[in-house]
């Protein structure tokens, strides 16, 4: 079964790939880290339609995490199989930029979508 892979330069996301997002917490990060090591991680985000937003009680004092640099090159991945009867993947993998920002006591990262590619949706 032959899937349908959409790959963008930009961002702009369709209806079916935003509600997709909307409707998801949990991602897996892809980038690299000072120590030149490709490194993935588990995620917990928001998105609000432009932007994704990462943070966490911790984020502060994780290694990983003071590694990203203004304008880090990541891959978020947010995928999942859509029946547990048969294998139906779908998912969106984004390209994008991410940096640090504070706000008071609170660190969280940002990521500025640049690419994305798209199947089973």
């Amino acid at each position: 079964m032959t899937q349908r892979m959409r790959r963008t330069t930009g961002a702009a996301f369709t209806e079916k790939e935003l509600r997709y997002l909307m409707e998801r917490s949990v991602g897996r990060l892809a980038f690299v880290c000072s120590d030149m090591q490709a490194h993935i991680m588990p995620v917990s985000f928001e998105f609000d339609g432009s932007y994704f937003y990462l943070s966490g009680w911790n984020l502060k004092y994780s290694e990983r995490f003071q590694d990203v640099s203004p304008r880090s090159r990541i891959t978020l991945l947010v995928d999942d199989v859509d029946s547990s009867t048969r294998w139906v993947p779908r998912g969106v993998e984004i390209t994008g930029e991410a940096e640090s920002r504070e706000k008071g006591d609170y660190l969280y990262v940002r990521i500025k979508p640049v690419g994305k590619t798209s199947w089973g949706l």
